[in-house]
């Protein structure tokens, strides 16, 4: 029996034109597109940025992937998606599946990979990596992820106060994502400390709503939704902005 093989595709934070050469030639390859979303209907953010690029009339498969802390419902709705994976892959067809940023940084594909691997072990896997929300705010604010010997940590939301205040005691670089509904958290704990930072966010990178800041003055903005990015300098000496 022949199998399809398994794509993983990142498509980048939102700019279409930051969609790899690589991406592009799996996604004008493979006839199935496996399109995760959060609730049936809801319309597919990856989805729109390769749909604009890529020339392909794929057979699209819908995957309901909510976003729960549930870690038990969730494991239910992973075996569900990939048992429906495979289904498709088992006709000896190829496809890819498509998120936002990077297939192994912080996305849902690691999991729908993992319930694969155990149901169907014989099916053949390959990333595409791609550019996450990390490196385009560090590129749109012009300033560098971490230099020489500093530390970087990349943390994901929601965030408790003492937690951020320890990172920032320890490190020079954080990036926060799916920050949107927690900026007033971080700049409260970014003002307690001892040392200063310096403070860039990017919000839906790369789509026409994209908002880029080097402040968090905008804490309360209510159209900043889990699609935001905070990266947090420390200042050396404590002084400046």
């Amino acid at each position: 029996m022949a199998w399809g093989r398994f794509y993983g595709v990142g498509v980048g934070p939102g700019d279409p034109e930051l969609l790899t050469l690589k991406a592009k030639r799996v996604l004008e390859e493979v006839d199935l597109l496996f399109c995760p979303h959060s609730r049936k209907g809801k319309r597919s953010l990856a989805l729109s940025i390769v749909s604009g690029t890529v020339q392909r009339d794929w057979e699209l498969v819908e995957l309901i992937l909510p976003m729960t802390k549930e870690r038990r419902e969730l494991t239910e709705y992973w075996r569900s998606a990939a048992r429906e994976v495979i289904r498709f892959l088992a006709q000896g067809r190829s496809g890819a599946f498509i998120t936002l940023g990077d297939p192994t940084l912080f996305s849902t594909f690691t999991y729908l990979m993992e319930e694969i691997k155990k149901e169907a072990p014989q099916i053949e896997f390959e990333i595409i990596p791609g550019i996450s929300a990390v490196n385009y705010v560090s590129s749109r604010v012009q300033t560098a992820l971490a230099e020489g010997e500093e530390k970087l940590l990349i943390v994901p939301g929601p965030y408790k106060e003492k937690e951020l205040a320890a990172y920032m005691d320890e490190f020079e670089n954080i990036v926060l994502m799916k920050a949107g509904f927690q900026l007033e958290k971080i700049a409260s704990a970014a003002a307690d400390r001892p040392q200063r930072f310096k403070t860039f966010l990017a919000s839906r990178c790369g789509f026409p709503d994209e908002y880029i800041s080097r402040d968090l003055s905008n804490a309360d903005k209510p159209e900043l939704d889990y699609l935001t990015t905070v990266m947090l300098k420390k200042i050396p000496g404590g002084d400046g902005q």
